[in-house]
């Protein structure tokens, strides 16, 4: 997939507030910090591992000169001991009156860098300095006594200058590279995020093309198998869902309109033909005519605003314990009441969580498309199980093809002659399948035997079988 620029993901459209931009400053500032402890950690290490090596070389240089002192005293301190090193700047040997016996330098015979301490003593010091002078000293001093007596004080010392300076050198080296650093991270993590938010562009640009021209499309998908591939598919799967939602809708607008202007034509006619003769509408016309086409317009004004709800907020039906023998016992003596066919039911005493008024709207739609499509009877049965109970309604009418038993509960639809919608809406069993699902239950479409067509629906007996249902009790 060739990549689509945006220009204005780089050019700032959004300044501080893109993401970008965001992400690049939370990246540098988090390796700023990262990088100051690192390099406060180096300098620690390196002033630690300085003092130590030079404490290390005053310690044992005074330990050989304190050796010395107890074996032989002042004679036998070789003169090599007292000269200084690159590590050790200063050796003293003084007397307990605090008199400087020896040094490693004459000018360092004026006065002790330290007081003298008592034998057996080791003390260190730090910052040490002469009078007058700037240069500072790490210093260990031991007291010893000799052969004859004489108490002697060995102070050795490490200039602490170079010590200083070698930090100093590692801070600014520091200081040098470490802005180089944040610098090559900082362009390297902008340029890298604007590679990846090039694909988010593209499918930004993608859905705002989509949406001024009203053209079904899709966005690209990047062969990257990473989030922002998963998010283009998914933009593209309710992309999809749209596209099918506005198909449904301008097709639900145009068969609401066919199917509203069907009686509203027949009682405007028969209307405007009262008005242009002046006679009045005969009872006979009102209750063959227009009475049914007003009951067929009614009828189908609720189920629209029953659909048109189901859409927008989703049926919620209010889960109680029902009767629904007393559902079916009510539906099958209508039936009885208003229809010449054979109707035959077998009914049994049962409880079910549900919405009563939903329920018997299920039933009545079942039992009025049958009625419809039966040559000469009707059977409605109940079954119950452990968890389920089964309303069937079965006619002997010329049933359903496999093939449309899926198309059936879509709206509108339309089947073959064989079994039209002789005065029904096209929206019963449309109204059924949504009211079943809404009461976790399912609707099958079977053939009757002899002929004909059997639509089953099984609603949940148990309460932990519906979401939000108060506890059921035992059936009659």
């Amino acid at each position: 997939m060739s990549s689509v620029r945006a220009p204005h993901i780089w050019s700032g459209r959004f300044g501080w507030r893109s993401v970008r931009v965001r992400l690049t400053v939370i990246g540098v500032a988090t390796l700023f910090a990262a990088l100051a402890i690192a390099g406060g950690l180096v300098l620690i290490v390196v002033y630690r591992s300085l003092t130590d090596a030079a404490d290390t070389a005053t310690s044992t240089r005074s330990q050989d000169i304190a050796d010395a002192l107890a074996q032989g005293g002042l004679a036998a301190v070789a003169t090599t001991e007292l000269e200084p090193t690159d590590s050790i700047g200063i050796v003293q040997i003084v007397g307990r009156d605090g008199s400087v016996l020896a040094a490693s330098h004459e000018r360092q015979r004026v006065r002790p860098l330290v007081a003298p301490v008592d034998a057996g003593v080791r003390h260190t010091a730090v910052d040490a300095t002469f009078p007058g002078e700037d240069d500072e000293f790490r210093v260990v001093v031991r007291g010893v006594t000799a052969p004859d007596g004489q108490v002697f004080s060995v102070v050795v010392g490490a200039g602490e200058a170079h010590i200083h300076a070698t930090v100093l050198t590692v801070f600014g080296v520091l200081c040098v590279v470490f802005p180089i650093i944040l610098i090559v991270a900082a362009a390297t993590t902008y340029e890298l995020v604007g590679r990846t938010l090039r694909p988010v562009e593209a499918i930004r640009t993608e859905v705002a093309e989509i949406s001024r021209s009203g053209v079904a499309r899709r966005v690209p998908v990047a062969d990257t198998d990473d989030e922002i591939a998963t998010l283009a598919v998914t933009m593209n799967e309710m992309l999809d869902a749209l596209a099918f939602a506005r198909e449904q809708q301008i097709r639900f607008v145009g068969d609401s309109s066919h199917e509203l202007r069907s009686p509203l034509v027949t009682i405007l006619g028969l209307l405007e033909l009262a008005v242009r003769t002046g006679e009045p509408i005969d009872s006979a016309t009102v209750s063959t005519l227009l009475l049914p086409e007003a009951h067929r317009l009614r009828d189908l004004v609720d189920d629209l605003l029953l659909l048109a709800r189901a859409d927008e907020y989703g049926l919620r039906p209010s889960f109680e314990e029902v009767d629904l023998d007393d559902i079916v016992n009510d539906e099958v003596t209508r039936l009885d009441l208003t229809t010449d066919l054979e109707i035959s039911a077998t009914v049994l005493p049962v409880r079910a969580l549900g919405d009563r008024d939903q329920l018997g709207r299920v039933v009545r739609n079942l039992c009025d498309n049958a009625v419809r499509h039966a040559r000469s009877a009707v059977t409605v049965t109940m079954a119950v199980d452990p968890e389920w109970v089964t309303i069937s309604v079965a006619d002997d009418g010329p049933g359903i093809p496999v093939d449309d038993r899926a198309r059936v509960f879509d709206r509108f639809v339309r089947l073959d002659d064989s079994r039209d919608r002789r005065g029904g809406t096209g929206l019963g069993l449309s109204i059924v399948d949504e009211i079943v699902r809404a009461h976790h239950g399912t609707v099958t479409v079977l053939d009757t035997d002899g002929g004909g067509c059997t639509i089953g629906v099984s609603l949940p007996l148990r309460a932990d079988q519906v979401e939000g249902s108060p506890p059921l009790s035992a059936s009659r």
